[in-house]
């Protein structure tokens, strides 16, 4: 709401501002009011055609027609020699995310391989890097858990909820679900297990009891500031996966639900998408780093289930949306909450989401979302072939 009011009295003082707009836009998009977002939009491109960050933002969230101005805009930007890299990738995904509506899938194709090696170049990312971090990981796991906390009294009032899994696999809809019930709080994406714990997971700090006793202690006092009027938060760092053995360690109480979805879909989702946070994901925007990325998260998964089998609830994206209302019992079983029946209707939760998923999070659950990925695969040339 802050931020709502902000944006407008921005626009009043300076009826013009088209980055303004802009932010509005994003606001309301948060909060669920997409019809508005559109407009705010859309005032911000007619204010000043070549924004591009508006032509995404308003991509994102509506539909094309063959008739649509924006579409037509934006093809002219296209071609227009004087942008940048960074305003030709977010023109490239625009035009992406319209051909796709449009049912023009090698064009939509095009684009999205465009907008991919334009950031892929801005990057200079190697997947090597993150090998050795996953092993890295997987090292240190045994010197961490020998100093888990879960013989200390640790009385707290706050119960974490980590719900993590690859970007694009459902963890928005998981959350929404959850925070539908009256007893929990969402935090959405918190970057705090890297922050405190990420030089521990890695080995680079040497764990003792007392270390996680500081890094659990740092990571708390966050909470606390965030919620006040809740003992029970999710946090929604999908990429929190990687650091399960340390969270298991430093939090014996927490829940831990990892969402997993159909391989193909979620690399896919990785690939089609433009993320706003750079830092986190630099292997999603070449295909075989995606690829490669997407089985050191299968191979370190296997790692924590073999180790910490207890402590993770392995839900089943797919199998959430075609069962709804038996896996929803089933997941707030595990949580130990009584059952509320709102959370069989998440699209009606108007807590605020800044994720990629806020439009589709507004809808009801429904099927075959995971088979969208299947309109482009001629062109990904069996790419996707090995996946499981």
């Amino acid at each position: 709401k802050d931020s709502e009011i902000s944006c407008k009295k921005a626009i009043e003082l300076k009826s013009d501002y088209h980055q303004a707009y802009n932010n509005l836009g994003i606001t309301l998009q948060k909060l669920g009011r997409i019809d508005e977002a559109e407009k705010a939009y859309q005032k911000a491109i007619d204010l000043k055609h070549d924004y591009v960050e508006a032509h995404f933002n308003l991509s994102r969230i509506k539909i094309f027609d063959k008739k649509d101005k924006q579409f037509t805009l934006m093809q002219n930007l296209y071609s227009n020699k004087g942008l940048s890299d960074e305003q030709l990738c977010h023109i490239n995904f625009s035009l992406g995310k319209a051909n796709e509506d449009l049912n023009c899938l090698e064009d939509s194709f095009n684009h999205y391989s465009e907008g991919n090696r334009l950031r892929n170049k801005s990057l200079n990312y190697n997947i090597n890097e993150d090998i050795k971090i996953f092993e890295n990981l997987k090292k240190t796991y045994p010197f961490i858990k020998k100093n888990s906390l879960k013989d200390f009294k640790l009385a707290e009032d706050l119960t974490p909820i980590f719900i993590l899994g690859m970007p694009r696999s459902g963890t928005t809809l998981v959350e929404q679900i959850i925070t539908s019930h009256s007893s929990v709080i969402g935090a959405g994406e918190l970057s705090y297990i890297e922050q405190f714990g990420d030089k521990i997971a890695r080995g680079k700090i040497k764990a003792s009891s007392e270390i996680l006793i500081n890094f659990r202690n740092s990571y708390l006092k966050k909470l606390k500031e965030l919620c006040k009027t809740s003992s029970i938060i999710t946090d929604k760092l999908p990429l929190n996966f990687k650091y399960i053995g340390l969270i298991c360690s430093a939090f014996p109480e927490a829940k831990i639900i990892h969402i997993k979805r159909n391989s193909s879909a979620t690399c896919w989702g990785n690939y089609s998408q433009l993320f706003s946070n750079k830092k986190s994901f630099h292997y999603c925007y070449n295909l075989n780093d995606i690829i490669a990325y997407y089985s050191l998260y299968q191979n370190i998964m296997h790692f924590w289930n073999k180790h910490l089998s207890d402590r993770i609830y392995n839900l089943n994206y797919e199998e959430l949306t075609e069962n709804q209302d038996e896996e929803t019992r089933k997941l707030i079983n595990y949580l130990g909450l009584n059952w509320q029946e709102e959370c069989l209707y998440p699209q009606n939760n108007k807590r605020s989401i800044s994720t990629a998923s806020s439009k589709q999070i507004r809808q009801k659950i429904y099927q075959g979302s995971s088979k969208k990925w299947k309109k482009f695969e001629l062109f990904l040339k069996g790419k996707f072939n090995n996946l499981n």
